[in-house]
Order: structure tokens, then C-alpha cells, then sequence
């Protein structure tokens, strides 16, 4: 029998561990039983989170992933989604994260990038840089044409990182043009979401000679950690819940 107990075995199995983020949200107690999306998150960023999310898909833990148009492994990354049809895809668009350069050329997003050619690391950097906004929707259709033409099927479309409310708000608006859902997992409160924390995963990180930050794959969480969360996958109520996770 597939039960609660199968599934959190599944998920420790899966390698999903170590990479879990600070919230699972809810829509509230729908019906009686327990639905749970687990989305994995930063598709294409890089080797082992493309491959983490694929076997997470194929162990039955993940059934919808979030691809980044300007990552570095995202020609892979879409050749996956297509052979894996029935993972759900969605559009993670970065105009922040300092690992990240824009799919257009420089000259075309100069208010958006630091001096090296990369984003803002975060929306306080982005703000400060007093940012023009045309060119951060250039920037998000490009990405969403990019997805396009590499022939991936997507039904939804979320920033990536915390973003500033006014980039929230455009993503929002293309989406609405667009006809995609908007599948924010850091905010929930579009759709009456409530949230439980849980352990927030660290990312080791060093800082090189040129100034860019280079990140690596943290530890696993001890024992004590696993406990912890797989106790709050016991506590989960009726309700349709959603968390993103970072394998790989």
C-alpha cells in the first residue's frame, strides 16, 4: 500500500535530504484527504540539481520542476523535461542571483547586471542600482521565448529568489497576458496559502579573487534534522500542500 509512511521512506531514499527549504504551504483543509506538490526547484542551474530533480521525478517524490532559461545546463535540463512528459514544467525566471548572466546581451540589460555581467545577488542590490524597469521585462520575455523555442512544454511561470514586489507584480501581469499560471512557492498568499517552517537548508559558499560568489552542495542535515522534518510530514493535516526542495 502507497501510504504517508512509503512516501517520507521514498523521499530520505531519494537523496532529498540536506536540501529542504523553511516552509511547507497550504491551501487549507480542502477535503479529507492529504495532497502534496513537491516541486523541485532551479532546474538547469547546474549538474546535480538537474539530475537530483530527474531521479526525484522518475521515484515518484517530485512531479513538478521549475526550469531556468538562463542556466547553465538548460539545453539538458529541457531535453529531460521532454522525455519525462508528465513532469509538470514550469518557467523560473531570474533577474537576480549573482551566479546567473541575463539571456540578453549586455548592452540590451546594463541597469539589471553588476559590472562582471552577472544579476543582483538580491532585490536590495537590484533596488539600489535604481533599475530600468523596460528592461527587466525585455529581460523575463526573453527567458520566456528562450523556453519556448527549446520546445518544453510549461503551464506556469514564478520568479526566482525573493524579488521586489514590483518585479512580483510583472511576472503576475505576463502571466495573465500569457495565459500561465503564476507558481510562486515562496509566497503563497495569492492562493490563500498558510505555512509551516521547517529547517532551512545552508548553501557553503566562497568568495573568489573577482569578487563572485561561488556555491557549493551543503552536508546533509544530522539525524536530528531528518527527525524533525519527517515528523512535520507526519503532522500534515487534509489540505492540498505544496514545498520546493533543492535535490542534487
Amino acid at each position: 500500500m502507497y501510504n504517508r509512511r512509503t512516501f517520507i521512506k521514498q523521499f530520505a531514499a531519494v537523496g532529498v535530504l540536506g536540501c529542504m527549504p523553511a516552509a511547507v504551504f497550504s491551501e487549507g483543509d480542502s477535503d479529507r484527504s492529504i495532497q502534496l506538490l513537491v516541486r523541485g526547484d532551479d532546474l538547469g542551474k547546474n549538474f546535480g540539481r538537474t539530475s537530483g530533480i530527474i531521479k526525484a521525478y522518475k521515484e515518484g517524490i517530485i512531479t513538478s520542476a521549475s526550469i531556468m532559461p538562463t542556466s547553465a545546463y538548460f539545453e539538458e535540463a529541457a531535453r529531460l523535461c521532454k522525455e519525462n512528459a508528465k513532469l509538470t514544467v514550469g518557467i523560473h525566471i531570474a533577474v537576480l542571483d549573482g551566479t546567473q548572466r541575463p539571456v540578453l546581451s549586455p548592452d540590451e540589460v546594463s541597469s539589471i547586471i553588476t559590472p562582471l555581467g552577472y544579476f543582483y545577488d538580491n532585490a536590495e542590490q537590484l533596488e539600489r542600482a535604481s533599475p530600468n524597469t523596460e528592461e527587466i521585462e525585455k529581460e523575463i520575455r526573453a527567458q520566456l521565448e528562450k523556453a519556448r523555442k527549446s520546445g518544453i512544454d510549461f503551464c506556469y511561470m514564478e520568479p526566482h529568489r525573493g524579488v521586489p514586489g514590483f518585479v512580483r507584480d510583472m511576472v503576475i501581469r505576463i502571466c495573465r497576458e500569457q495565459k500561465l499560471l503564476f507558481g510562486d512557492p515562496v509566497d503563497g498568499s495569492l492562493y490563500g496559502f498558510t505555512q509551516i517552517k521547517l529547517m532551512q537548508e545552508s548553501w557553503p559558499n566562497t568568495k573568489m579573487p573577482d569578487g563572485q560568489i561561488i556555491y557549493y552542495a551543503p552536508p546533509p542535515f544530522d539525524l536530528q534534522k531528518q527527525q524533525f522534518f519527517f515528523d512535520a510530514l507526519n503532522s500534515l493535516k487534509p489540505g492540498r500542500w505544496m514545498t520546493a526542495v533543492h535535490p542534487g
